[in-house]
């Protein structure tokens, strides 16, 4: 029993996971006209991402990183870097997360709920096909709980480039945000994301790899 208990584990070791490993330079437009320009990495044990939006007056870089488990992205730091500078960060620990404005000094609050950032909530969601039953989403300046969140899934079928592809659409509410992702079926990646809050969207869709 302990040798065929042994060879399993052998085998299994060889099989290619679902969250196989990715490297992804991607564009995307927006609806406010200013393009973002997403890397976002995972290797099976650690992931990150790191989005670059040019707006007046502005150079933003949101940066995320931390480890990968065979179900879920876990976040461990996070940053809101403007003009070169670090403006707002979350850092997360197994028992706590410090977050807030640097400028201000950063909160320490016992960790509760799984973390995200918007966009490694929607590459988990793209990636993994799901997302925890609770959460909390951090902008570094502050957390925004959902709790026991419902994501509908629907799928239909478009046409792409002249060809018919199956487009795979999540959405949830809660609160006073609304949140949809899409993605086509076999990939890993998210081609569109919109976040609704108080009547104002930010919408981001594909538009092409970049180097």
């Amino acid at each position: 029993m302990k040798f065929l208990k042994i060879l399993f584990v052998a085998l299994i070791s060889y099989i290619p996971t679902a969250w196989s490993a990715v490297d992804y330079n991607i564009k995307y437009s927006s609806n406010y006209l200013m393009p973002a320009y997403v890397h976002f990495k995972a290797d099976g044990t650690q992931y990150s991402v790191n989005a670059k939006i040019n707006i007046p007056l502005y150079n933003i870089v949101f940066l995320s990183r931390g480890s990968q488990t065979p179900s879920q992205f876990k976040m461990v730091n996070y940053q809101d870097v403007r003009n070169g500078k670090p403006y707002a960060l979350s850092k997360i620990s197994p028992t706590s997360i410090e977050y807030g404005k640097v400028k201000s000094g950063l909160k320490t609050e016992a960790l509760n709920l799984p973390t995200f950032d918007l966009f490694t909530m929607a590459f988990q969601l793209s990636y993994y096909d799901k997302l925890p039953t609770s959460f909390q989403i951090t902008n570094g300046k502050k957390l925004y709980p959902m709790e026991n969140v419902k994501v509908n899934k629907r799928e239909k079928q478009i046409e792409y480039n002249k060809q018919k592809v199956t487009e795979i659409t999540y959405t949830f509410k809660t609160g006073n945000k609304d949140i949809m992702v899409k993605k086509f079926t076999g990939e890993q990646f998210p081609r569109y994301i919109k976040y609704s809050r108080d009547g104002d969207d930010y919408e981001l869709e594909f538009s092409e790899f970049v180097k």
